[in-house]
Parts: structure tokens; sequence; C-alpha cells
């Protein structure tokens, strides 16, 4: 953590201004400018006093939390801002929210004060229904509180503000403080400093339809209904955020009015082109027996799609209610063409893994590529358009996606550069070139794409030389014009068998298929790529490779400490069919305690090899294996953290001993690695000793095993 200067949060501000003052200068009215420039005439510490205010969670606040060392006449300064109408005092209106935020006993206060009968016994919420049944404005007047509590008057305007610097309504003063105490990353550097919107419209409707839509989530029925009567008085929306976040308010509107009045949730709908929104507005028109129009817009859809979901969405609805089709579409991918796969059932907690080493031991090639293949392959090919042109740059430095791809106007702006991109893949070689070139030049570096690891070469690089090059550029360009919908969904698995490539959705016993999942497959079946639905039944595998490992470290936590040695032990069909065992350097002081407790001193590891030395060998010996230990997640959390430390990602499938002997032979007094090797008389030579100690568990998994195999309803042999 680092330390930030006195005055932090006024630096902050000014710069957060900065921006708004200079960028966003078009798009600020009257009113906004009025701000900025009484912002600007204040005395610094009242422009500190005013920059704490917007620092706290509600417009409503004591004026005793503006009071800090640093700041001289904070009075002064709140009586000048009470003059200016940047604060005022409570009103009528701020009652409600006000006794919230009252403390308990500043409610007892004022409830004696007005004579009003309650408990001190009572709960908080107790007292503020009693306080809003009788307390009155003039009752806040003759009391304390009236001087005490202060209420926010620009916090229209800094909303707005907040929304053009960061281009979301999450955005907050606080983010630049975790910036500067490296608790946020951010793309320093990589800001265009240009406005988000063209003109004053397009920003204040977005804002407008951003606000009503974050709204809408939680309305009242009440309310709703209020709001569909003054949706004529709303301003059009101009520019696609706008028109984006008005087709949300609409589609959340309806949902908020459907369980009280049907029709009018119909009527919120019909005014959005959110798929969602025209989804549900077809179902309940069919609900009512509107066949005929519902059919008109169904026929609509397909003729002229808004966007997949859709597509898929009326091709099924069509077939199953008109054509009398009893299945959906989704029910059918599941159904045609799927492959079918026996997999052992401590892969439960990961399937895709599982079957990913069910490939890898029959010699295919298999990466678990799920959206990270098709994201940073997209990322590195149209690196330059993505993050090096204004038309798509960063607004500011907070920002984590490119303005093309969140206005899903990446290929209508630079389709001539795009298209030239993808006619230089005009080999495996070219590509995998561009994308070595780009990744070389641009490694680390954080963006809204994809997450940067060390295997992501390799598997373009695999993919690049075994896929249809037509297929890649396809979907690129598929990507390029739809990214909102064609981002996400991909496949599980990348599998290379005999030189042919596929992709394989895994699905375990009960899992369903979503649609963007759906929409994914259609997308890349019709590029030319062969993608198949793969469905796992859990079995007992006799074949099963297991490692038994134990480690002994410096302490108990992984991220303090450090492992002093290594034991494992690897198991197949009940039998060691290898072991490996050595002392690591932990870089660190050994305690006194360890030493006494495991034998392991500052000597015996002076010489030993660091963890990063063994890593591969370590890598070599797990492969394709189950990682078992006694209490599992200490053993396992030390071996991710030492491999994170060499910047390696670990993960393998787990068993833990203890829990699997608790299932296997329950009622035990104690589950402990030394009182169970007892009660099952199996020799422990140097307990505390790595190779010791998983040998002893391995004897306990042939009997957690036997047991497994025994009550499975499925086993092979």
């Amino acid at each position: 953590m680092k330390d930030l200067p006195v005055k932090y949060y006024l630096t902050h501000f000014k710069e957060f201004l900065d921006f708004i003052r200079g960028p966003c200068q078009h798009l600020l009215d009257e009113k906004d400018w009025e701000f900025v420039q009484t912002f600007d005439s204040l005395e610094e510490d009242a422009q500190c006093v005013l920059v704490r205010s917007a620092h706290r969670k509600y417009p409503i606040f004591k004026s005793v939390s503006l009071y800090y060392e640093e700041l001289q006449q904070v009075s002064r300064h709140i009586d000048m801002l009470l003059e200016l109408g940047l604060f005022r005092r409570l009103l009528h209106g701020d009652l409600s929210e006000a006794f919230e935020l009252f403390t308990k006993p500043e409610l007892c206060q004022l409830l004696d004060s007005a004579q009003i009968e309650h408990k001190t016994s009572h709960k908080k919420e107790q007292l503020v229904e009693i306080a809003r049944s009788h307390i009155k404005m003039k009752d806040i007047e003759n009391s304390d509180l009236f001087e005490n509590y202060l209420v926010r008057e620009f916090d229209n305007q800094l909303a707005y503000f907040l929304y053009l610097f960061f281009g979301r309504l999450s955005g907050k003063l606080n983010m630049f403080s975790m910036r500067d105490m490296g608790i946020m990353r951010t793309r320093k550097g990589e800001q265009s400093d240009i406005a988000r919107f063209d003109t004053l419209e397009q920003a204040k409707t977005a804002f407008f339809y951003r606000q009503k839509s974050w709204l809408a989530k939680s309305l009242p029925p009440e309310k709703a209904s209020e709001e569909l009567a003054q949706i004529s008085t709303f301003p059009a929306a101009i520019g696609p955020q706008a028109e984006r976040a008005r087709d949300m308010y609409y589609f959340r509107l309806g949902n908020a009015l459907l369980p009280f009045d049907q029709q009018k949730a119909l009527v919120a709908w019909s005014r959005s082109q959110h798929h969602e929104a025209q989804e549900k507005w077809v179902r309940e028109k069919y609900k009512q027996g509107e066949t005929e129009g519902v059919l008109q817009r169904l026929e609509q859809i397909i003729a002229d799609p808004d966007s997949e979901h859709l597509l898929v969405f009326a091709e099924d609805f069509l077939a199953r209610k008109y054509n009398k089709k009893r299945t959906s579409i989704l029910t059918d991918m599941l159904r045609e063409g799927s492959r079918h796969l026996q997999i052992d059932e401590i892969y439960r907690d990961g399937v895709e893994l599982g079957v990913k080493h069910y490939y890898e031991n029959q010699g295919c090639i298999a990466f678990r590529t799920e959206n990270r293949l098709w994201q940073s392959l997209f990322g590195l090919a149209f690196w330059s358009e993505l993050h090096e042109t204004d038309q798509s740059a960063l607004a500011t430095e907070f920002d984590v996606r490119p303005r093309a791809l969140v206005d899903n106007t990446f290929y209508a702006l630079f389709s001539p550069q795009i298209e030239k991109r993808l006619a230089g893949f005009n080999s495996a070689k070219e590509l995998i070139k561009h994308l070595t070139k780009m990744a070389a030049s641009h490694y680390g570096k954080t963006n809204g794409l994809f997450h940067w690891h060390p295997k992501m070469l390799e598997i373009l690089s695999t993919f690049a030389n075994s896929a249809p090059l037509e297929a890649i550029q396809n979907i690129l360009r598929a990507m390029a014009k739809d990214y909102r919908n064609l981002s996400d969904g991909f496949p599980d698995l990348m599998v290379v068998e005999q030189n042919k490539l596929r992709f394989e959705e895994i699905k375990a016993p009960g899992d369903s298929l979503r649609r963007n999942q759906l929409i994914s497959i259609r997308q890349l079946r019709q590029a030319g790529f062969d993608v198949s639905v793969t469905q796992v039944e859990w079995f007992i595998d006799p074949n099963q490779a297991y490692v038994v490992i134990d480690v002994e470290t410096t302490g108990g936590k992984s991220d303090q400490h450090r492992i002093t040695e290594i034991g494992m032990v690897k198991m197949v069909k009940g039998e060691v069919v290898d072991s490996w065992q050595s002392l690591i350097n932990p870089q660190r002081h050994i305690s006194r305690f360890i030493t006494d407790l495991t034998g392991i001193s500052n000597d015996m590891v002076a010489d030993a090899p660091l963890f990063t030395d063994v890593a591969d060998k370590l890598t070599e010996f797990l492969q394709g294996s189950v990682f078992v230990a006694h209490n599992v997640n200490f053993d396992y959390g030390f071996f991710k953290k030492e491999f994170e430390r060499v910047g390696l990602r670990f993960k393998m499938p787990k068993l833990c001993t203890v829990r699997e002997m608790k299932k296997a032979v329950p009622g035990l007094p104690s589950y402990s690695l030394a009182n169970l090797s007892k009660h099952f008389d199996i020799k422990m030579t140097q307990h505390h000793r790595a190779l010791s100690d998983a040998q002893a568990a391995a004897e306990l998994l042939n009997i957690i095993n036997q047991h497994r195999m025994t009550h499975s309803p499925r086993t092979q042999s």
C-alpha cells in the first residue's frame, strides 16, 4: 500500500474535472458549467470541504464528517457552500431518508423532544417507523439535527460528470485513490482523452436512460405505472449508447409491470429492441391467444433479425408452437451429433479437465480454450485497430474495453482495415507471424478482451496450424461485426486428433446448453469448423493415475510460508509405479519449532534445489493424474502458490484422504494421518517427513478406492 498526500482527494477531483472541462466541454449545459465555474472560484479549503462531501455515500450527511485536521475554518466554508446553494438544510421531502440515516440515540432524542411515546429498547427499524408516523418538519427544525445534517445539492452534476468520465453509473471518485494505492490497475498512458460522445444530446439522453434503466430494476408496481404514463414526455434516445440504455429500460419496466398489469408490460416491451423484451412480448401475446399477430412478428424477426439471440428464439418458437415440434433447438443440439464419454467421477468438480486428460491419454492434443482462444485471437489480430486509433481508443485510463466494441461499431468504423488484415492471413505462417509480433510488442498490457497466459501462443499456433484458414477468417469477421453477441459461449475444448481439429462443448450429467453456446456453435459450424457436444457419464476408472503428495513447510499459511520438502507417490491400479522426493530450499529461515517437528533444519536445505529448479519435473510427474493428499487443500495450496511465484498456473483435480476416509470408514475417533495409520496397521518410517507421509496416505487411498469401487453404481474393468 502506498501512502497518499494530505489533500489527495482534491488532486484527484481536479484531475477528474480537467477531463470534464477539457475533452467534454461540448457535453456540458449551462448548469454544468455553472457548477464548474463555482468550484473554480472557491478557496482551496472550501474546495476540499466540497470534495469531501462528494465522497459521502448518501446526499444527506453529518456536517461533522467534513472536519479534517488539514482543513481550516470548516464552519465558514460550510456556510459559504450553503449560501452558494451547493449545500442546503433538511427539507420535508428529505425526512423519510433522513430517519434511516439518523443514529438510534438521535432518533430517541428527537422522539423525546417531540414528546412521542417510544421505548429505548426498540430496534432502530421500529424507531424509524414511529418517527415517520409522528415527526413533523418543525420537530426537526427545533432539534440539533437541523444544524448537524447537510444535503448535497450538486448530485445531478456530479453523477453526470462521473458518467462522462467512467462511461458507466458505477464509476466512483474513490477509484482514483485505489489506482494510486496500487489496488486497481488502470491503463495509464493508453487513454486518448477524447470524449465518449459527439454531441450534448447523445450524452444527456444516454445518461437519462442509463439512470432510468438502473432504477427500473427495483421499481414497485405503482411507480412503474407512473413511469409508463410519463414515457411520452421522455427525450428521444440519440446515439447507440442511449438507444441501448432506452431498450434496457423498457425491458426492465415491462418486467416490473408484468405481475400486476400484463397489458402495460406489453406496451413497455413493445417499445424495446432488446431481444429479451421482444421474446417476452411474443410469449405473453401467444398466451393471450393472439397467434396470428405473433406469427407475423416471428416471420418478421426471421426475415430481418436484430441479433442471433433473437433469430434462434424466433426459429425455435415457430417450430415448437406452430409446427408442433416437440423438442427445442437446444435439446436437439444436445441429442444430435453428440459424443458420449465415461470419465472418472473424481472430475465432478472439473469435468472439462477430465475430458482433456482423457484425450491426452489417448495421444491427442487437447487444450481448454472456451472463450479465451477466440478473445485472444481477436484481440491480437486487430490490436492496432482496437487500441491505437482515436475512433476506438480508451477515453480514460479506467476504461476496460475499446469504445468501438462497447458501441458494437467496430466493423462499421474499420471495415477496410479489417478486410485488409484478414486478407493478409493467407497462410497459417502469416497468421502466426502476426499474432507473435503483436504478443511480443504488447505482452502483459491490461486490456478488456483477454488475459495473458504463458501458453497463449502455443495454443494459438496449434490452432492456426490445424484449423481451416477460411473458417478462422469467417469467425473473426463475424466477431468484428457483432462482438457484443459473438464474444462468448465458445466450446470448452479444442482437440487435435490425427492432425484434424475439432471443438467440443462438454456437458456433465444434468448440464444444459445455454443459448449463447448454441449461437457460438452454430456460427463455428457455419464457418466450417467441426464442433460437437460431448456428454459425460461418471464412473470409477481403475486405470486412473493418482499422485499422493505430502509437503513439509516453514509454516501453515501458503502466502507467508514456503515448502521445505516434497514427497510424491504415483499410484495406478492400486500399485506404486513411481515415487519422487526432494528437500527444497525455501529461501527463508526455518524456525526451531518446525525443525523439532519435521527434523528439517536450515543446514539441510542450504544446498537443496529451489522450487523453480524442480517445477518442470513436478509438472511432468503430475501430468494426467489426480492430486491426492491428507488435508488436500493444505498441500494443494502450497503447490499452487509456489507455481504462482514462478509465473505458472497450477490446476489439477484433487482428492482429500481425510474427507474420503470419513465416507469410507465413518465413526472413527480421529482421522489424523498418524491415527489412521495406527488404526489400519500402516507402517510409517518417519512421520512428518514428506515421502513417508505420502506413502502412508497412498495406502489410505487404496482403502478409499476399494470403497468407491464397491459402492459406485458404475465401474469399468
